[in-house]
Parts: C-alpha cells; sequence; structure tokens
C-alpha cells in the first residue's frame, strides 16, 4: 500500500495536471504496477468514506421508525455501493476504450482519476460532517455537497481532457462516465439493499 509520502507525491502530479502542467505526469507513475497500485487510492478514501457513512445512518434513522436496525450491516451495504460506484465507470471505459479509439489512454486516465478520487472524497466529506457536528446545519451542508458535485465535475474534465490529449469531446464522454452510470447504479442499489428511508 503506498504511504502518505507516495500519495502526497501523485497528488503534486495532479495538482500540475489541473493546472494543465505537462509536467505532471512525471509525477505519477503510468507503468502497469502504477495502475494497479493506484487502486490503493480506495483505501485511503475509506476515513472520508467513513464520515459520510456515518451521516447517512442518521439521516436514514431520522426518517425511519424506532428500532430500525442500521448496524454493521448497514456499513457493509454503502461499501458495496461505494465499491461499485468505483469499479463500474473504469469497466465501462474499458470495455469502450476499443470502439471509441482511445485504448492508448486508458491507464493514464485510471491512474490519474483514481489518484483525484482521494481529495474528492474528502471534499465530500466535509458536509456530511458538518451535519455529524451541526445536525442543524443540514440545509447549508446540501448546498455545500452541490459545490462540491459541481467542482468535482469540473475538476474531473480538467484532468481527463490533459490525459487524452486535450480532446474536448472525449474528454466529456469520458467524465459522462465516470459521473453518470455511478449515480444511477448507486441509486437503484441503495433501494435495494434498502439503506434508502422508505
Amino acid at each position: 500500500m503506498p504511504g502518505l509520502d507516495e500519495v502526497l507525491y501523485y497528488l503534486k502530479g495532479i495538482y500540475l495536471l489541473l493546472k494543465q502542467k505537462q509536467e505532471g505526469f512525471g509525477w505519477l507513475d503510468l507503468t502497469a504496477r502504477g495502475l494497479a497500485r493506484s487502486f490503493w487510492a480506495f483505501v485511503w478514501c475509506l476515513p472520508a468514506f467513513a464520515v459520510i457513512w456515518a451521516s447517512w445512518r442518521l439521516y436514514y434513522l431520522a426518517s425511519m421508525p424506532a428500532q430500525t436496525p442500521a448496524g454493521v450491516n448497514f456499513f457493509v451495504k454503502l461499501l458495496v455501493i461505494d465499491v461499485a460506484g468505483w469499479l463500474l465507470p473504469l469497466v465501462l471505459l474499458a470495455m469502450l476504450a476499443r470502439p471509441l479509439g482511445y485504448g492508448k489512454y486508458l491507464a493514464t486516465v485510471v491512474t490519474a482519476s483514481n489518484w483525484i478520487a482521494v481529495p474528492f472524497s474528502y471534499a465530500a466529506a466535509i458536509p456530511f460532517a458538518l451535519t455529524l457536528v451541526l445536525p442543524a446545519s443540514a440545509p447549508f451542508a446540501g448546498l455545500l455537497l452541490y459545490a462540491v458535485f459541481g467542482a468535482s465535475v469540473v475538476l474531473q474534465f480538467r484532468l481527463v481532457w490533459m490525459c487524452v490529449g486535450k480532446q474536448s469531446l472525449l474528454a466529456a464522454a469520458i467524465t459522462a462516465i465516470f459521473v453518470l452510470p455511478p449515480m444511477i447504479v448507486g441509486q437503484e442499489l441503495q433501494g435495494i439493499l434498502g439503506t434508502l428511508p422508505s
């Protein structure tokens, strides 16, 4: 598992790419080993996910009848949903790489996108943390969450745009794959697994 120093090194590369600086690629390990190690980013996101899950659990329980169970099994279900949301876009990207002709960029896109998920997850956790500490802040936290989501979509596009040689249409299509399928499938899985208030 990459240590903190290594993760920060990669995030420096992500930052440079977001500033449209080509040298950012030099800060990323774009080898096959680097691609495989980039999936450790999910583990680095787990503390942020834990905050989000805890906040969601409180919201769920507040919307359900008293004595509704929401123990360890509830968190396992949320983990399954987040794993599916992480992997689904990558599977789709791999399937579409040859038909859409971006195979040579695939490893770079996946590696960079895995690492940018780390700051994205902690940014997304901030509104949820607010609701844990200050439940009355829920309206403001909701607005903040929308702002974080909007910013993450824009930054994801900028990153992908750099990774695919500044091809705007291709970058937009890949960004849509990163954003839309996880939202749709996540919503469906929430209903199937019973983590949505009824």
